[in-house]
């Protein structure tokens, strides 16, 4: 099967040839690396023509580019669907992949694919200012959906796309749900997009019965000047956890509607978080509601209980806590 990796860009000049040289070094074939530049006024396009001119003649290469500026989310878009491999992933045009990327997800997207499984996800670990935190947890074997969306939720799972490999046809069936978010806060989810990737890979997950887990940290998630993650963390952190919460919620209604085992425990837990975040949002009169300090007290306890990064559990030891909640 071939592997397509998607990397849109946006005046990345500053990172993309770290992460051109990343994905260009991949040794799974067959490989096609298609990349997209909306008007990108700086170096970009220069780097990644060099780069993809000296590319391995094994690897398909494309350069797609506009001059019209249609917002992160819509150019994710046209990468998804002009690629041609039938699994694909989103590479951001700062981040690393290592070396074994590709061959051993390409490796779990055989065995997913026997099983008709449609997601196979990585761990990864965080560099900012040039130091590299493990951060994800490294599980591997299988997730239900519900663990592995919920375990994105507890920041056991990564939340990016560019820490799995999605069967295509599915990603683009699955891909528009995840563009205009319609949302009680009115937020813009295709200005900032903070939170379209999980409600994205969790329905991924749903589609295909569950998750194919290489426990590895196979990608590098970098926090550079131009990140969008590094930017919501010191800008707009309660709107952020918010956005994530709310397209996550939205995705757990869905499974509640449709009897899925379990559903209406973590929507719950999520009406609890979106209480704690409108708090501390304010407005909409969310502080002058006694109940929502209730929902928000429980949201923290859960998170000092349950978060991955709190309890650097195993994955059996948080299902056996689930178990004795």
């Amino acid at each position: 099967m071939k592997l397509s990796l998607m990397i849109p860009t946006f005046h990345s000049g500053q990172t993309i040839e770290r992460t051109l040289s990343s994905a260009l070094g991949q040794e799974y074939r067959p490989l096609e690396i298609v990349v997209y530049d909306e008007c990108s006024k700086d170096a970009t396009r220069e780097i990644v023509e060099k780069l993809l001119t000296a590319a391995d003649p094994d690897i398909e290469t494309r350069l797609l580019t506009s001059e019209e500026n249609h917002g992160p989310v819509r150019a994710w878009r046209v990468a998804l669907h002009a690629s041609t491999g039938e699994w694909c992933c989103f590479v951001w045009a700062d981040d690393v992949l290592k070396p074994s990327f590709s061959a051993e997800m390409m490796a779990g997207a055989t065995r997913a694919h026997q099983e008709g499984r449609k997601l196979v996800t990585c761990s990864g670990e965080i560099e900012q200012d040039g130091s590299v935190l493990p951060y994800y947890a490294i599980d591997k074997g299988f997730a239900t959906p519900v663990e592995y969306s919920e375990g994105i939720f507890l920041r056991r799972f990564p939340l990016s796309q560019i820490c799995s490999v999605y069967e295509a046809g599915a990603a683009r069936s699955v891909f528009d749900r995840h563009i205009q978010i319609e949302n009680p806060r009115d937020y813009d989810y295709e200005r900032h997009p903070y939170g379209n990737d999980v409600g994205f890979l969790s329905e991924l997950a749903f589609d295909g019965g569950g998750v194919e887990l290489i426990g590895d940290r196979l990608v590098r998630m970098v926090l550079s000047t131009s990140s969008m993650t590094r930017q919501a963390l010191r800008e707009h952190i309660w709107q952020h956890r918010w956005q994530y919460t709310f397209n996550l919620y939205r995705v757990w209604r869905w499974w509640l509607e449709l009897g899925v085992p379990d559903a209406a425990r973590i929507c719950a837990m999520a009406e609890r978080r979106l209480a704690l975040c409108s708090i501390m949002l304010g407005g909409r009169g969310d502080r002058r509601r006694p109940s929502a300090y209730v929902k928000a007290s429980r949201a923290y306890a859960e998170f000092r209980r349950f978060d991955y990064q709190m309890t650097h559990s195993t994955l059996d030891e948080h299902r056996s806590a689930i178990a004795r909640r």
